[in-house]
Parts: C-alpha cells; sequence; structure tokens
C-alpha cells in the first residue's frame, strides 16, 4: 500500500510521489509511488544526506532486472521498511544504465567487500559527505533489509568516525583499481596466442560455450577467436559450438528471434528472460562474422529473424532503438515466452495446422515433458521452455527434408505461436534510447547488412544513426547518453562517444558513405577533447565531475566490452580508412595505456587484444615477439616444469612435473578448495588429442580472506601424466589455471601456459 502525501511527510511530493516522479529513466519511474522517500542521485540528496547527518542508502538496479522488481515488491513497497529507511537514512535510486559511471564505482566497492560476488540490485550504504561506501550487497530480503538498516544506524551512531576510516581504505582501493595509471611496457605479440590457448583451456567441448553455469553468450570470445586463430582447426570446432549450441537452446527465442540474456543453465537450456539491446546487437556481428567464415544458412538465419525481433519489438518511432525487455509478465519470469502442450495443440488446431501438432512437440522438446518451474512460483505448474534438441541441418535429414523446405515449415509453424503470443500480455519493454547501445545495434545492422548483402538492414542502420546525430547530438557537439519520449538524459560517456564512432564506421565500412565518416572523425575529435589525456589515455567520465570521489578509467571487457577497447577499435579503424598521422599516434597512446594488462591478463582486455592484433597485422614492423614466460614475472606464483621439452609418441605416456613457488605469505586454491566463491588449481589440454591424468598432493586447510578454503602453499610439485591419442600431431599445450590469495584477500585468476615444449611425433 502507498502511504499518502501527509503519512510520507514533507519530504513526500504533493501528489503521493517521491522525488523519482520527474525523471526521465524507467527504472526510477517504477519506484515514484513507493512509500521510500527516493532521490534520485545527485546534488538535492546528498545536501539532505549531510544536513540531517545520515547514512545514504543506495540502490542501482535498471528497469529490466528481475531481482530489483523481487526487492521492490518485498521491501520497497512495505510501509515497515520505509518508515525505518525514510527515518534514519536518505535513499537515493540510480538506473545504472543511465548512469553507468556511478555503477561501475559501486559495483566495485561492493565486489570488494564480497570476495568478488556482485549483480543487480546493488544495496550500498554510503557516508553523507564523500559518498565513499560503508557496507553493501546485492538483493536482500525484507528481514535482511531491516537487519542491515539497524546494523547501519548502530554502527554510524556509535562511533562515525571509524566508519569514516573504513570508508576511506574502501575508497582508496577502488580508486587503484579504476584510475591506476601503469607505466607502458612492450607488447608482445605472443598475448594473442596465450588469449586463445586460455579460451580453449575454458571450452566447454560438450555443451559450448567458455564457462560452466550460468552460461552468458559472451560474443567478444567468439569475435577474438574468429578474429585472431581461425586458422586452428580447435578455435573452428570451439567457435562453430558454442554458436551452434546457442541457436538451438531456450536462450534463443525460437519462435520470436532474438536471445535472452543468459542461460540459467550449463546447457542454454533455461534463461533468465530479460532481452538486451547490446545482447542481440553483438551477437548479430557475431553470427555475421560466422556465416562469412562458414557460409553455414544457419547462422545467416539467425541473423534474420534477430534483425525482425528488433525492428518488431525494440523498434523506436523516431528511428533509435529501445534499450531492453522484462524478465517477467505479471510478475512471473518468462510468462510470455512459456508454452504448454495444450496450448500449442489449440494453436495450431485454430491455424488448421493440426498434421503439424506432432512434429512441434518433437521439434521444441514438449513431448519430453517439462522443463521450467518458476522458483520463485512453485504454485505454478510446470511449462516448457521451447529449444531443438540437435542442429537445423541434422533435423532436416532426420525429417528427410532439404535444409530450405525444413526451415519452411518451421517459418510457418513459427509465425502461428507468435500470432497467438503476442495476445499475451507482454513483459515491459524500456523504451529510453542509450547512445552506447545505439551503437551496438548499428554495428550489428551494418554487419550484416555488408557480410549477407542486404541493404535494407545498412538503411536500418543509417536511420538509427541519423536519430542520433540529430536528436541526440548536442549544438555544442556533444552526445547525450540517454533520450525519452523527447526529453533528453544526461551528457554521454566515452563508451557512448566510441560506440556510436563504431557504429557510424561499421555504416562505413558498408556503404562508403563519406558524410558518415565526416561524423565519425568530428565526434572522435570531441570524445579526444573530452576524455583523452595525453600520456594517460582515455577515461570513462569528463573531467571534474562533482558528484564522484573518483574519476573511472575501467579496462576490463565484459557484457559490454570497455569503453578504451570499444575507442580502440574505432581509432584503428579511422587510422585505415584515412591514413592520417595522428589517429596512428592515438593508436600508440591508446595500446601503451592498456599494455600492462594486455601484456598480463590479455583475457580480461579480450576486445583490445583483438584489436592489437588487428594493428599488429597491419604494422608488424613495430613489434617483435618477445618470450612468453615474460608475462609471468609479476605474479605472485611462479611455475617451472621438468623437463621443459619432452617428446611423445601416441598411445604411451609420459610425466611431465610442474612447480609452483609462491611468494613469501601467499598461496594457491587447491582442486579442491571446498569454497564455491574460490578458483580452483587446474591443468587442461588445449587440444581433445591429448589427455592428463593429474596426481594431486595433498592440500592444507586455512582460513583465507574469512572463509576457511584448501590451499597450496609455499612450492607444491604436480606430477601430469600425458596421454596422446593416435590423432595427436605436433605442438601441444597445458595451460594452468589458479587464484592466489594470502590471509587477507584473493587476487583474479590467472591462466598461463605451462612452461612445456610438448610434441607429439
Amino acid at each position: 500500500m502507498v502511504a499518502s502525501a501527509q503519512e510520507q511527510g514533507p519530504e513526500a511530493a504533493g501528489d503521493g510521489r517521491n522525488h523519482l516522479g520527474e525523471t526521465t529513466s524507467p527504472y526510477l519511474l517504477q519506484h515514484q509511488y513507493n512509500p521510500v522517500h527516493w532521490y534520485p542521485w545527485g546534488e538535492e540528496a546528498f545536501a539532505a544526506a549531510r544536513t540531517q547527518g545520515k547514512p545514504i542508502f543506495l540502490s542501482i538496479g535498471y528497469s529490466t532486472c528481475y531481482w530489483c522488481h523481487v526487492m521492490e515488491r518485498e521491501c520497497f513497497e512495505d510501509q515497515e521498511v520505509a518508515d525505518v529507511l525514510n527515518k534514519d537514512f536518505i535513499a537515493v535510486k540510480v538506473d545504472r544504465e543511465e548512469r553507468p559511471d556511478v555503477d561501475e564505482i559501486y559495483m566495485t566497492a561492493l565486489q570488494l567487500m564480497s570476495r568478488g560476488r556482485g549483480g543487480w540490485p546493488i544495496s550500498l550504504f554510503l557516508e553523507p559527505y564523500t559518498l565513499k561506501p560503508i557496507w553493501g550487497a546485492t538483493y536482500l530480503s525484507k528481514r535482511d533489509f531491516m537487519h542491515f538498516m539497524s546494523t547501519t544506524k548502530k554502527v554510524w551512531a556509535a562511533d562515525e568516525q571509524e566508519v569514516l576510516d573504513r570508508a576511506d581504505e574502501v575508497a582508496r582501493v577502488i580508486s587503484s583499481r579504476l584510475t591506476t595509471l601503469q607505466s607502458p611496457v612492450q607488447v608482445s605479440p605472443e598475448i594473442i596466442e596465450t588469449g586463445a590457448a586460455t579460451l580453449l583451456s575454458r571450452f566447454d567441448a560438450k555443451l559450448g560455450g567458455f564457462s560452466g553455469r550460468p552460461k552468458f553468450p559472451m560474443p567478444i570470445y567468439s569475435d577474438y577467436l574468429m578474429e585472431t586463430s581461425w586458422d586452428n582447426p580447435q578455435v573452428q570446432k570451439a567457435v562453430k559450438k558454442t554458436l551452434d549450441s546457442m541457436l538451438m537452446g531456450g536462450m534463443y527465442d525460437q519462435v520470436g528471434g532474438g536471445f535472452h540474456r543468459y542461460s540459467t543453465d550449463a546447457k542454454w537450456l533455461v534463461p533468465h528472460f530479460e532481452k538486451m539491446l547490446y545482447d542481440n546487437g553483438q551477437l548479430v556481428s557475431t553470427y555475421a562474422k560466422a556465416y562469412e567464415l562458414t557460409g553455414e544458412a544457419t547462422y545467416a538465419k539467425v541473423i534474420e529473424e534477430t534483425l525482425d525481433y528488433v525492428n518488431r519489438e525494440l523498434n523506436a518511432p523516431d528511428g533509435g532503438f529501445f534499450s531492453a525487455q522484462d524478465a517477467e509478465t505479471n510478475h512471473l519470469e518468462g510468462e510470455t515466452y512459456l508454452w504448454r502442450e495444450a496450448e500449442i495443440r489449440k494453436v495450431l488446431e485454430d491455424a488448421e495446422m493440426e498434421d503439424e501438432i506432432d512434429f512441434a512437440l518433437t521439434l521444441y522438446g514438449v513431448s519430453k515433458g517439462t522443463n521450467f518451474q518458476d522458483p520463485h512460483h512453485p504454485e505454478v505448474p510446470p511449462t516448457n521452455v521451447l529449444y531443438l534438441g540437435d542442429h537445423p541441418v541434422e533435423l532436416a535429414k532426420k525429417y528427410g527434408m532439404s535444409y530450405p523446405q525444413y526451415q519452411a515449415r518451421v517459418d510457418a509453424l513459427d509465425a502461428a505461436l507468435l500470432a497467438v503470443r503476442d495476445t499475451r500480455d507482454q513483459p515491459l519493454t524500456d523504451d529510453k534510447i542509450i547512445t552506447a547501445w545505439n551503437g551496438i545495434m548499428i554495428t550489428g545492422f551494418a554487419d550484416a547488412g555488408r557480410i549477407l548483402q542486404n541493404d535494407a538492414w545498412i538503411d536500418r542502420a543509417m536511420l538509427a544513426a541519423k536519430f542520433i546525430l540529430t536528436e541526440m547530438k548536442l549544438p555544442n557537439g556533444k552526445l547525450l547518453r540517454t533520450w525519452r519520449e523527447g526529453k533528453a538524459g544526461a551528457d554521454a560517456f566515452l563508451i557512448d562517444y566510441a560506440s556510436f564512432i563504431r557504429g557510424l564506421l561499421a555504416i562505413y565500412r558498408a556503404n562508403q558513405d563519406q558524410h558518415i565518416l565526416s561524423a565519425a572523425i568530428e565526434l572522435y575529435d570531441t570524445a579526444r577533447e573530452l576524455f583523452y589525456v595525453k600520456g594517460q589515455g582515455w577515461f570513462d567520465t569528463e573531467e571534474g565531475k562533482s558528484d564522484l570521489f573518483v574519476r573511472t578509467r575501467a579496462l576490463s571487457d565484459g557484457a559490454i566490452p570497455a569503453a578504451t577497447s570499444y575507442i580502440l577499435d574505432a581509432v584503428i579503424s579511422l587510422s585505415e580508412f584515412t591514413g592520417e598521422e595522428r589517429f596512428e599516434e592515438d593508436v600508440m597512446g591508446t595500446i601503451d595505456s592498456e599494455s600492462q594488462w594486455l601484456s598480463s591478463q590479455p583475457l580480461s582486455v579480450i576486445v583490445a587484444a583483438k584489436n592489437f592484433d588487428r594493428w599488429v597485422k597491419a604494422h608488424p614492423e613495430e613489434y617483435a615477439k618477445e618470450p612468453i614466460d615474460a608475462m609471468q614475472n609479476d605474479s605472485t606464483v611462479k611455475m617451472s616444469c621438468n623437463p621443459d621439452r619432452i617428446t611423445l609418441s601416441a598411445g604411451e605416456p609420459s610425466t611431465i612435473f610442474v612447480k609452483l613457488q609462491m611468494d613469501r605469505g601467499w598461496h594457491v586454491n587447491s582442486n579442491e578448495p571446498g569454497n564455491e566463491y574460490t578458483v580452483p588449481l587446474s591443468f587442461t589440454s588445449i587440444d581433445d588429442n591429448l589427455s592428463l591424468e593429474i596426481t594431486w598432493p595433498e592440500s592444507v586447510k586455512m582460513v583465507s580472506a574469512g572463509e576457511s578454503v584448501s590451499v597450496f602453499g609455499d612450492v607444491v610439485t604436480i606430477p601430469i601424466k600425458l596421454i596422446a591419442s593416435p590423432k595427436a600431431k605436433g605442438k601441444m599445450s597445458i595451460m594452468a589455471r589458479w587464484q592466489s590469495c594470502n590471509e587477507d584477500t584473493c587476487l583474479a585468476q590467472e591462466d598461463l601456459r605451462v612452461p612445456c615444449t610438448i610434441i607429439v611425433e
């Protein structure tokens, strides 16, 4: 129940709304009638907190976030919770999609406080003076939230200075992680091979993808392998298996096209049902590249269906693209997309397609029984996520049809199902237009149009680009981050410029429109003035943002690549298209700013690494190969192998001994650390024709970073028996993975090649 304005007190708006009612964000507007006295991020909220001496409760989420909705229903719509929150704190709500800079800082804080765990909603308490974090979590139930509000209030009242000192410590680590300037180092082209080997060591050969459960599409991994290492048969196998598995699974919308956010299981079967513009834009480009390399008709079909979905569901009337669609309908996850056998039967009977019922039930796995139960609503009967049990080409053979015949049959079936599905209640569409995400989708349309020779897709990319240039470019030359219903949002960040410039250059690559190239150059020059510091590199935000305690320069590539990775891609293209020396100088400066990360952890900056490879291929004279072992010097763990060279014969096992020597005070988690949040020590062959039998030494138990874990410390030697199959031939490699920890903290996992030359004769 929403309290009246009188019950809410003087901080509430007179019409029953809190301070979010005048914002443009769909996420913030969802909370405008909460009994919580929400403020948007800004000086009004900060001034209130400082004047009243209250900590800030910061909640960060986005409009299509399922757990954000759950926490709103359980906590923020609850009057008891609101009364405590309003009395003891200043509540601030942030849309992470509008303010990625705020999200970056406080997600980093959350991960520091929770051993790397993160997610949305972010629930953080901040001190009011400089907005540094005190304590944080993600989703909280009402009971937990009430407890943590009580605890935070007591600690703040008991010793405010101690809380401020602790917040200063956390802020220092955040600042170091997000802003540290690193001295340039020579980057060896060998990092490209290391990145590919690391991905192959993570490849799930049975199910596809590069992780266990849950499975994210991570198109940047497939892109990297296709662009840098496609001549490797293991790479071709990994990429095709991954792309095939995704298009067959429930993560792909079999009826309506387009990809859901990720798979909650390892099989790509049950999705988290939200659909994001940036995922679909990247995946279109990925499948287009795969089609260019393989000619697989199924990839062309996925592209066509995904772009049809975007044009149907995320098409803004003014020419841009909307941001996302929700995971839930009527508070039920995926309700719009799920099917029961009786529903499919009725649809096909009504469409006079009775002869197709058995085909449909078998094709989409319904005949095998239900596969989805809403974990939050056990009272709702189980139902079905639709998926393909085999590759479409194999299914065509199974049914005695050519692939075009098979696909025409499936198209007719899907059209009937979609027509009825469209009459159901639909998930919320986040109708704000984000420049960065539009840039990604523009790139997808342009790439697909160029590779599949479809001018209509290139024209659609042009239409969106013209919308951004007309409606979201200010008279001073700056871009906006967001736009909704004619209302401008905040100024753009580097990621917006970088992504949109990439989109413009993808159009130019497709149609050679000189006006588009000129627009890209003009925006690059604006971005350089706002975000580039010579000798330091690119920052994510403009200088002098008063509401942030740190100016970020995040380099890691995630679901959306880092801004620096995208601007490197853009400036390499500008150098290629124009031949101007100034762009070449900026390429070198950008590589220098990322060089330590490129050298030591190329997978974390994989989009930058892919672009580095592109640059090296165009300028081989600039780079000399360095020994790959040089990249291990900064690790707290030194690895050696005895013997360091071995020749195998097929079927005749041989053993190597890998030694890990830890710096004083450091250890690595064992192969079975006994804690789900730690990374176990592992060794993986990157070639299917070389198998490993590992004899693990005895580990020891200790308390590390506050949790019990089994570890190897000081020096440990691991015997590894190598067995080559009859198909094995030539040079083989083994990758090691570990996580180094001390008593206080754990570092990010490391993936390094075992320094042993293995030859199979």
